[in-house]
């Protein structure tokens, strides 16, 4: 949720920079272009260069800290000693931002500016368009030193911009991969470029007729401040004067906050919460969220191992998720 540019349309969903606002939490389409000085225009050469490869490490204290930032109070991702401990299973998106580091971190971060991304003719202002994030194999509980190694795989014409996304696979030196992260940024009034490569994106509208579950989950008044911890420090989460010039009257909540908060509900209500059944997640993000509201997350489950979702906010009534769908792993028989 990362606003870059001022943009005179009502302000959506959390603005994504990826990069470079030098600590202020917005940039212009200049600074923008400045900061990737040397990244192709060339659509092909984009979605075609080397994957990065970032270093990045966590420990207990950091999965207990996430779960605690995403609301969660459930013995089994906030206390080290539950025999069943583990990360909740969004926790992974963190280390995007996070990287090797084990304190406060300027925004952007060194994670962040270690993968490059393109700025096309045009730019006006990024958008969080969406993320889907799949577990492959279980984290170590305790902690690891592990490596994300990705870049852009796709260039779309989207309406009125280009829709960007970046893929990272999560992995250790051996090369054993533990989650594969796929992240979309809409760059509005983008131009002048050819599609290039592959998108993941995909709508997914509700079914007809009621959904099967619908969870109200209120959110703390501090929410921000605490789930910034996790790594995401852009300061338009905490700093009202920022907000302002990201083009709100208020700080907003994390996008990826309400995403783990809308994860947690959806996982609680159809599998017990228990996240070794968790296989995957993915949403579009619609608009803002202030600390303090009530998400209504609203699920509809298709089949055993499906279920599609959308969440609102219980004070204004607006979707801020959408195209949501979590796949679940069988559930065991005996």
């Amino acid at each position: 949720l990362k606003p870059f540019g001022r943009s005179s349309q009502t302000p959506r969903a959390c603005f994504a920079c990826e990069g470079a606002c030098a600590g202020t939490g917005t940039m212009t389409a200049e600074a923008a272009a400045a900061a990737w000085e040397g990244t192709p225009a060339n659509t092909e050469q984009v979605v075609n260069s080397p994957r990065v490869s970032v270093p990045v490490e966590y420990n207990a204290r950091d999965l207990m800290l996430y779960a605690l930032g995403i609301g969660s109070l459930d013995p089994r991702f906030v206390y080290e000693h539950d025999p069943l401990f583990a990360a909740f299973p969004t926790y992974p998106i963190c280390l995007t931002f996070k990287g090797d580091s084990h304190d406060a971190l300027p925004f952007p971060s060194p994670a962040m500016r270690s993968f490059p991304f393109p700025i096309f003719k045009g730019f006006k202002v990024g958008l969080d368009a969406e993320k889907i994030i799949e577990k492959v194999a279980e984290l170590p509980p305790r902690g690891a030193s592990l490596r994300l190694v990705g870049g852009v795989v796709g260039v779309h014409q989207k309406g009125s911009g280009a829709l960007v996304e970046s893929a990272y696979d999560l992995c250790d030196d051996a090369g054993k991969v533990y989650y594969k992260i796929i992240s979309g940024t809409f760059q509005v009034g983008a131009h002048g470029f050819k599609d290039a490569g592959v998108t993941h994106s995909r709508n997914i509208p509700p079914p007809a007729g009621p959904p099967t579950h619908e969870v109200e989950v209120p959110t703390s008044l501090h929410a921000a401040s605490l789930f910034r911890l996790s790594g995401d420090y852009n300061p338009l989460h905490v700093d009202p004067r920022v907000a302002e010039v990201g083009g709100f009257d208020t700080p907003i909540l994390h996008g990826l906050c309400t995403l783990g908060n809308t994860t947690r509900a959806v996982l609680d209500a159809v599998a017990g919460g228990d996240q070794r059944r968790y296989r995957s997640v993915r949403m579009r993000f619609k608009s803002p969220v202030l600390p303090g509201q009530t998400l209504v997350v609203k699920m509809w489950q298709t089949t055993p191992t499906e279920v599609i979702f959308e969440t609102l906010v219980k004070e204004s009534g607006q979707t801020c998720i959408s195209n949501g769908k979590m796949e679940l792993t069988p559930q065991a028989s005996l």
